[in-house]
């Protein structure tokens, strides 16, 4: 995996380039669950290609920092004037940083990390932050109708999730205050974007009915992407 993350950029994305539609979809979903400071620490873990550390500049953010295992996303975000750091162990990088941030976000990480290696790593998660402070988990939604195009699109991901799965590891982890979001990723009000979002709704809603039909598990996100907000 690490000759993966080495090179992410190059074998994971579409281009050095960031994907300007996510400033947007980062902003409808959760710019309202930042802190209302703007010199609070805030965190983000496993960066990419830097879209929502440029978020975090872009809404005024001043103490704000990005982590990442991969040489590749760290040293083009710091290209771009983002800063970011490289490191070897994220667990012990936060593990040396208790009660500090006030948000954390962990946007498509989660499913990286091995199954037996998770709630260990949520641990210290909830160790670096501090009492109130928020951490937003964002993760492809199994549950979801085409849920198995995001787990195994990424080599490297080692587990999925649902609303319950995901439920289980944090109460594990001693999280006890959560909600579960689907990642809204239509952002326009064209009449084109409404039309899909109709006709969206209306797939969402057959899919719930045949799960009803036959007797299976019927869970209520349905997005390709679900996220969690969780308070310590």
């Amino acid at each position: 995996m690490r000759e993966i993350f080495d090179s992410y950029i190059d074998n994971a994305f579409d281009g050095y380039q960031q994907a300007e539609f996510k400033f947007k979809q980062f902003e409808i979903n959760y710019k309202q669950h930042f802190p209302h400071c703007l010199d609070a620490a805030i965190l983000d873990i496993g960066i990419g290609r830097g879209e929502m550390l440029t978020c975090m500049k872009n809404w005024g953010y001043r103490n704000y920092e990005g982590i990442d295992i991969s040489v590749s996303t760290v040293n083009y975000c710091k290209s771009i004037g983002l800063r970011c750091t490289l490191v070897e162990d994220t667990a012990s990088w936060l593990g040396e940083r208790s009660e500090n941030f006030e948000l954390i976000t962990l946007l498509d990480v989660l499913e990286h990390i091995r199954k037996e290696d998770t709630i260990y790593f949520l641990k210290f998660l909830r160790k670096s932050l501090i009492n109130g402070g928020k951490l937003i988990i964002q993760v492809p939604n199994l549950q979801s109708p085409d849920g198995q195009l995001h787990r195994y699109n990424d080599f490297t991901h080692e587990v999925g999730f649902t609303e319950h799965s995901m439920r289980q590891v944090l109460l594990v982890a001693g999280f006890d205050k959560f909600q579960f979001y689907g990642f809204e990723s239509i952002t326009s009000k064209s009449v084109r974007a409404c039309i899909r979002t109709r006709l969206r709704n209306i797939f969402w809603q057959y899919i719930k009915i045949t799960r009803t039909i036959n007797g299976n598990l019927n869970p209520r996100i349905l997005n390709p992407v679900l996220f969690s907000v969780v308070t310590k």
